[in-house]
C-alpha cells in the first residue's frame, strides 16, 4: 500500500482511506482513459501526416519556408484540441474522485462548480480585487457591469476548521483587450468567520510606495508596528486602535509564510462585515494533471493532497489556536 504524506494531522489514516474508496473508482475508468489514449495516438498521427502533407504541398507550391509554419502549426493545434476533446470526459471524473474524496474524508463540501459566488462588489470597493467585477447577488452566474469584463468560479470548497467556518472558491478574472481577453486576477478568495470580534473595516493591501495614499475610501492609513510588513503592506482602517489589535506582528507573519507556502503572490486581507477575506493569486489547482499515466499513479492524488493542504495552512495561520 501507497503511504502518502499525510503532512496535516486531519489527513491521517488517508492512504488507507485511498485505497480502500479512491483507488477503485479511479481503476474503473482506467479502461475508459487508454481507450482515448489510443484514439488520440490514432488520429493525431492522421492529423501529423496531413500537416506534414500540406506543409509540403505549400513549400512546392510557392517555395517560401513560411507556408510550412502556418501548416506544422496547425497540426500542432489540431492535436492539442484532439487531446483536450478526448480526455475531457476522463479528467472530470479523476478530478471528482480525487478532490471530492480527499475533501469527504476530512469533512469538507467540494463543488466542482462553484454555488456560491464571493461578493466581487464588495472586495473591489475595498481595493482586494479590482472594481467592476461586481455581480449581481442572486444569479447563477456572475454578471457583470461591463461587457469588457467577465469572471468564472469553481472548485468550491467549504467546511469546518477550528470550530470555524470557511469556503474557498478559485477565481479567473478577465479583461477585454483588443477582442483579447487578458487575465486580471487568477488564485483563490476565501471567506472565513474570525475568532476575534470586530466593529470596523480594516484591509491590508500591497504596498505601492511613493503612490500609496493616507486614506482608502473612509478609511485611514494604519502604520504597521514591524518595519519589515511596512515594506510589503499597507494597511487602512475606520478604527485605529482595534486595526492594531487584529494586525499584530505574529499575525502578520503567518500571512508573509502563507504568500510562501502556497506558492502564491500578493496576498491581501480584509476585515469587512464580521469576516475575514483573503485574496492570494495562485495557478490554476486541483487539476487531473497528465492523461499520459494511469488515473492510479501515486503522485497525481499525492499532488493535489498537497494543494489542499495548502488551503489548510491558511486556515491554520488565521484559525489555529496558539500553542
Amino acid at each position: 500500500m501507497h503511504q502518502f504524506n499525510e503532512h496535516h494531522s486531519e489527513f491521517k489514516g488517508f492512504s488507507e482511506y485511498f485505497h480502500k474508496d479512491i483507488f477503485p473508482l479511479l481503476a474503473q475508468h482506467e479502461d475508459a482513459r487508454r481507450q482515448a489514449l489510443r484514439k488520440f495516438k490514432l488520429f493525431g498521427t492522421v492529423i501529423a501526416i496531413i500537416a506534414l502533407g500540406c506543409a509540403a504541398f505549400l513549400y512546392t507550391k510557392s517555395g517560401k519556408v513560411q507556408p510550412i509554419g502556418f501548416a506544422l502549426f496547425g497540426g500542432v493545434i489540431g492535436n492539442l484540441g484532439l487531446y483536450s476533446w478526448l480526455m475531457k470526459s476522463v479528467k472530470g471524473v479523476t478530478k471528482e474522485k480525487i478532490v471530492g474524496g480527499i475533501c469527504g474524508f476530512i469533512g469538507w463540501v467540494f463543488q466542482e462548480k462553484a454555488a456560491d459566488i464571493p461578493d466581487l462588489t464588495l472586495l473591489g470597493t475595498y481595493g482586494l480585487i479590482k472594481k467592476g467585477y461586481g455581480v449581481i447577488k442572486g444569479q447563477p452566474l456572475a454578471k457583470l457591469a461591463s461587457s469588457s469584463k467577465r469572471a468564472s468560479f469553481e472548485d468550491q470548497m467549504s467546511g469546518e476548521a477550528h470550530g470555524a467556518q470557511f469556503k474557498s472558491v478559485e477565481a479567473h478574472l478577465e479583461t477585454k483587450s483588443d477582442d483579447n481577453w487578458v487575465t486580471a486576477f487568477r488564485g483563490q478568495i476565501m471567506t472565513l468567520t474570525f475568532p476575534r470580534k470586530f466593529l470596523g473595516q480594516t484591509v491590508v493591501l500591497r504596498d505601492k510606495g511613493m503612490f500609496q495614499s493616507k486614506k482608502h475610501g473612509n478609511m485611514k492609513r494604519v502604520g504597521l508596528a514591524d518595519p519589515v510588513f511596512e515594506k510589503i503592506f499597507e494597511a487602512y482602517s475606520t478604527d485605529q486602535v482595534e486595526s492594531r489589535y487584529l494586525l499584530d506582528p505574529a499575525f502578520m507573519q503567518k500571512l508573509v509564510d502563507l504568500e510562501r507556502s502556497v506558492d502564491g503572490k500578493k496576498i491581501r486581507f480584509g476585515f469587512i462585515d464580521g469576516q475575514l477575506f483573503i485574496v492570494v493569486e495562485t495557478k490554476n489547482r486541483y487539476e487531473a494533471g497528465s492523461m499520459l499515466k494511469p488515473l492510479t499513479t501515486p503522485e497525481r492524488t499525492q499532488k493535489i493532497l498537497d494543494e489542499i493542504g495548502a488551503i489548510y495552512d491558511i486556515v491554520d495561520a488565521v484559525l489555529a489556536p496558539s500553542a
